[in-house]
């Protein structure tokens, strides 16, 4: 058989690819044993990313959603009846106690009030006269009590006209915020029509409702927080308790009192009132390592000391915007926080910590002993 120049290129091609081939493979099992050993620990167990926590002590607080509400508020109705001839004071104004806010038409009631006052004068001119008299035994007895019933009911007079003259002047009971007004300029008014509502909201109160449950750990005259819809906070007293649950929701009315110097506040905008119930150690971490296990209890997956899964029930102590506070958990622990849906409970697992833990001699040994195999002078890198 004859063979041309190819035919020899592709046998050294051949022959110099398996010279290589098996260089390679004499060259790992010249590797030393030590890496040998990891990589048989590797090999063995499922990797999962581990991270170390360690738990802090913190208040945890019950939250009771609610609304902001007055301190007082008061309708404002009309004592007689009239015309309205002035508003001085509009929705959403403030106004201090005494200011005028509307007035009706008075129509005669100063010059009756003028001549109220100019008979009571004269009745306390004639009684002053017939009590001289009846000291010096000119006049009986009879005709001083006569003019003493005539001066009572001449100053009778003149208070149910000053009365009803000042009910003509509409005017703020409290100092407040205005709202809901129901008269215009030249609108007729009976006894008992509304006029304009005022509410107080100095201080302003939030109005929660809280569970039957939760009730125990409400107590009149405690601190607590109330956390507005603006996102800010406010430092108050609980006011009150209420002892009779609402029959629709069986719930309980919490009202919570903050200072308010400005005064300004909405009524009916949601809030919470924030009450803390004691300080407890609990972990600060993210939902996402939380799961339920076969039985539906809230936990999460931790490796131990001998490399196994173990699946703990954690308690919700507080949520954030960043995560959450949970309680139950062993501390420190090895939370899986990469492949927790992959093992399960007694597994064995390879636990690989995405963050050096150097805080006790174990963990060093646990974090060296399965972590990657790396080259040499690369640790710390």
């Amino acid at each position: 058989m004859h063979l041309n120049r190819g035919h020899y290129i592709a046998i050294g091609a051949t022959a110099f690819l398996s010279i290589w081939m098996l260089s390679g493979i004499l060259g790992k099992e010249a590797l030393p044993e030590k890496n040998a050993v990891v990589g048989k620990i590797q090999s063995d167990f499922f990797a999962v990313q581990v991270e170390r926590f360690h738990s802090e002590v913190i208040t945890p607080e019950l939250i009771i959603h609610g609304e902001t509400a007055p301190n007082r508020s008061v309708a404002l109705t009309s004592e007689i009846s009239g015309k309205v001839i002035k508003i001085h004071k509009r929705e959403g104004s403030f106004v201090k106690k005494g200011q005028l806010i509307v007035e009706i038409d008075p129509q005669d009631k100063p010059q009756q009030l003028h001549m109220a006052k100019a008979l009571l004068e004269q009745r306390e001119l004639e009684h002053q006269a017939n009590q001289g008299l009846v000291n010096k035994g000119l006049q009986n007895k009879t005709r001083l009590a006569q003019s003493e019933s005539q001066l009572a009911s001449a100053l009778a007079q003149v208070k149910s006209l000053q009365v009803k003259l000042a009910a003509t002047q509409i005017r703020a009971p409290f100092s407040g915020v205005l709202e809901n007004r129901k008269v215009e300029l030249g609108s007729y008014l009976k006894s008992g029509d509304g006029i304009i509502t005022l509410l107080d909201f100095n201080p302003f109160i939030i109005k929660g409702f809280a569970a039957e449950k939760d009730l125990l750990q409400i107590k009149t005259g405690n601190k607590a927080t109330g956390l507005t819809i603006d996102n800010k906070k406010h430092d108050g007293i609980i006011r009150y308790v209420s002892s009779q649950a609402s029959n629709a929701s069986r719930t309980f009315t919490v009202e919570l009192e903050i200072d308010n110097p400005s005064e300004r506040q909405s009524d009916g905008s949601t809030a919470d009132i924030l009450i803390p119930t004691g300080q407890t150690p609990a972990i600060f971490i993210t939902p996402a390592l939380l799961s339920l296990n076969e039985n539906g209890i809230l936990g999460a997956k931790h490796v131990t000391k001998d490399h196994q899964v173990m699946f703990s029930p954690a308690k919700l102590i507080k949520a954030e915007s960043n995560g959450v506070w949970v309680s139950g958990l062993p501390n420190p622990v090895d939370l899986i926080v990469v492949g927790q849906s992959f093992v399960s409970q007694g597994e064995k697992v390879r636990a690989v910590f995405n963050k050096p833990v150097l805080d006790n001699s174990e963990a060093t040994d646990l974090n060296l002993a399965s972590s990657p195999m790396s080259e040499p002078g690369t640790e710390g890198k």
